[in-house]
């Protein structure tokens, strides 16, 4: 098992996000956007190969995405959210991804055999996003989950534009 780190709010935003193991040594490179019909965030080694995708392919309040290792399609994964606490199954890959929004805490199962765990640590560089990942081989599709998860997070903070000011008048 290894930690891996990225910045927290960085993968849900456009442009590329670089992952660093304990040491700040550069291991993984997420490129990509949210939010439109066909949307793509890829995972790259930072030698530049294509490692991992995670498609948006729908919209709506549970939006679905599809996940990719190797150009292959290994997983489809929807939210079920229950207020602060989030539920994600990803059929394919028979995982389970269980957690809470507000602390942003997460775990990933596989049966009873935990894949990931997820926390966000305070460094001196600021927020982070640790993921204590048991295999290697599970690191890129984990990352495009944790993307997702921080897409969620970010989303769900901003606040919802009113078209109609209440106004109060005192006669």
């Amino acid at each position: 098992m290894r930690n891996l780190y990225a910045h927290r709010h960085r993968l849900s935003t456009q442009g590329a996000t670089k992952i660093v193991d304990e040491k700040s040594k550069a291991i993984y490179l997420v490129v990509g956007n949210w939010g439109r019909h066909q949307d793509v965030l890829s995972v790259y080694a930072i030698s530049g190969e294509l490692l991992a995708q995670i498609k948006q392919h729908g919209f709506g309040i549970f939006p679905k995405f599809e996940l990719f290792r190797n150009n292959k399609k290994v997983g489809s994964l929807r939210r079920i959210n229950f207020g602060n606490k989030d539920l994600i199954l990803i059929k394919g890959l028979n995982w389970v991804v269980m957690g809470n929004l507000i602390n942003f805490a997460y775990k990933i199962y596989h049966k009873q055999t935990l894949i990931m765990s997820l926390q966000e640590v305070m460094l001196p560089s600021g927020k982070f996003l640790e993921l204590a990942i048991n295999n290697e081989i599970d690191e890129p599709v984990c990352l495009s989950i944790v993307a997702i998860l921080d897409y969620f997070a970010s989303s769900s903070q901003k606040k919802p534009h009113s078209r109609y000011r209440l106004q109060v008048r005192y006669d």
